[in-house]
């Protein structure tokens, strides 16, 4: 088994041991971000969507044809992320009030 040498020149400990707790800080928040809302990206079908919405899917068409919902092409299948469903709903919402 062979060791291997790391060798940091221009650092100290401490900012050394600042950057790793750095680092590691904030892979756990992303991480919690994910176990917070763990379907955040996950992809619908339009029927999902529609039914999400509460909308035909002559209006999910619709509102894709006019960029107000982002879609996604996978083969020939159109996809929704849940996320950017509820942002897009959210936006909508402003502009009515």
């Amino acid at each position: 088994m062979s060791k291997e040498i790391l060798q940091l020149e221009n650092t100290n400990a401490n900012d050394f041991k600042n950057e790793i707790v750095k680092d590691v800080t904030n892979a756990l928040k992303g991480y919690a971000e994910t176990l917070q809302n763990p379907d955040k990206d996950k992809l619908l079908t339009r029927q999902e969507t529609a039914d999400l919405l509460q909308v035909s899917l002559v209006t999910i068409w619709d509102w894709t044809k006019k960029d107000i919902l982002p879609a996604y092409r996978i083969g020939n299948k159109v996809r929704y992320k849940k996320d950017e469903i509820l942002q897009a709903l959210q936006q909508m919402n402003k502009f009515s009030s």
